[in-house]
């Protein structure tokens, strides 16, 4: 792939979502990743869901533009392969993503002995060592409690791992910037991003932290409201649903104006005292808000109610299954996404990079490797010096002598 990030050349042995999410997002703006795995593959390789010859549809999504390298990491002769690549000559390598525990042999200081500028990111749990991943961190933080039904008496987790997800983007960041500091100092740094940090910063940032100091037990569950703000879901008259909100009062006004109801809502406003331009009002009358709104949804079948909003410019989302998701122009009739061939699986729509700018890795994404794939070519090319070696600085340059790096590689 071409890109910014071209001539940067990072080692992955991450797992599941965070570290692989961070060196995802590298290697779609150009960043040659080779993606470390013991014989076999590790945990993450064969998580759900998966194709029909087995392959991880999770793995492959996020190892996509990767290279694969297969090594024995129990033995010394594999670790000294990870040793070897490590010290890559050339300022765009000496770059490892890790959230490996326990591993003595991955250590700051003694990774600095195979190269003293050497920019380690890892990936930790809890600041106090304990391991942590993002579904028992967000039961911390108290979001399920948050999420749900408001008559509901249980803890409601979400499906998405944000944290995960957040973490990556921090580390992917963190490498580039040790790496900046590293052009101007000639200095290598162990950058450590925790998940618990981040989920814990990211409470605090969102006023989450702060309200509960300030104002005492802080939010409460809500359903589907919008926290704050006005946003509602809302039946059509054929059992759809649809999100309708309005953060500001342009919103608020072309809401009103579709539904009709500006003369009842007037009305509500001068017995209460309240001024629905104001948010803050509408959030505190939501409920009295939505059952004058509901209405005008149950009279309109889905088909209508959405042609009117979209035609009122009202701020709307429609209530979908994955299933319907994947068959939505979002997808179908974006070009973020290209239909790839991912081997073992077939073909399916895969995203490029979500940061677009001319010339930014904007070619058809890469496919995720087939486990060691790569064992050969990345062996051969790193090992050189960048005199030597024409890939090195510019994994774009063609070499000749390389064999085709899709071909099926021995463990090392």
């Amino acid at each position: 792939m071409s890109g910014p990030l071209t001539g940067l050349h990072v080692l992955d042995l991450s797992t599941y979502v965070a570290g692989p999410s961070a060196t995802m997002t590298l290697a779609q703006l150009g960043a040659d990743v080779v993606r470390v795995d013991p014989v076999g593959g590790a945990t993450d390789t064969r998580r759900l869901p998966r194709g029909a010859d087995g392959t991880s549809l999770y793995w492959a999504g996020l190892n996509k533009g990767k290279r694969s390298v297969e090594v024995d990491l129990r033995s010394e002769s594999g670790r000294d392969v990870v040793r070897s690549l490590l010290a890559a000559p050339g300022g765009g390598h000496g770059l490892l993503v890790t959230n490996a525990v326990g591993q003595s042999w991955l250590d700051y200081e003694e990774l600095r002995r195979v190269r003293p500028d050497v920019i380690v990111a890892h990936i930790g749990g809890r600041g106090d060592g304990r391991p942590a991943v993002d579904y028992t961190i967000n039961s911390e933080v108290g979001l399920p409690w948050l999420t749900g039904p408001v008559d509901s008496s249980l803890p409601v987790n979400h499906v998405l791992p944000a944290w995960d997800l957040l973490t990556g983007l921090h580390v992917a960041l963190a490498l580039l910037a040790a790496h900046t500091e590293r052009a101007a100092t000639g200095r290598g740094r162990l950058v450590e991003v925790g998940l618990a940090d981040v989920a814990a910063a990211t409470m605090a940032h969102l006023g989450f932290v702060a309200d509960a100091v300030v104002n005492g037990a802080g939010r409460l569950r809500d359903g589907n409201y919008l926290y704050g703000s006005y946003g509602c879901d809302f039946a059509t008259g054929d059992g759809r649903r649809v999100m309708v909100v309005a953060l500001t009062a342009r919103h608020w006004d072309k809401l009103v104006a579709l539904t009709g109801t500006r003369t009842v809502l007037d009305s509500l406003q001068r017995t209460l005292g309240a001024d629905f331009g104001d948010e803050a009002a509408r959030y505190e009358h939501r409920d009295l808000i939505s059952a004058i709104l509901a209405p005008w949804f149950s009279a309109h079948t889905h088909a209508e109610a959405v042609a009117a909003l979209d035609a009122g410019h009202v701020l709307w989302g429609d209530y979908r299954t994955v299933g319907e998701f994947v068959r939505d122009p979002l997808v179908t009739a974006n070009s973020l996404f290209h239909q790839v061939d991912q081997p073992g699986v077939g073909s399916f729509p895969v995203p490029g990079p979500v940061t677009r700018s001319a010339g930014w890795g904007q070619d058809t994404p890469a496919p995720a490797p087939r486990l060691g794939a790569d064992n050969d070519a990345v062996l051969r090319e790193w090992s050189r010096t960048p005199a030597e070696n024409p890939t090195a600085e510019d994994p774009t340059a063609e070499d000749p002598t390389a064999e085709d790096p899709r071909a099926e590689s021995r463990p090392i």
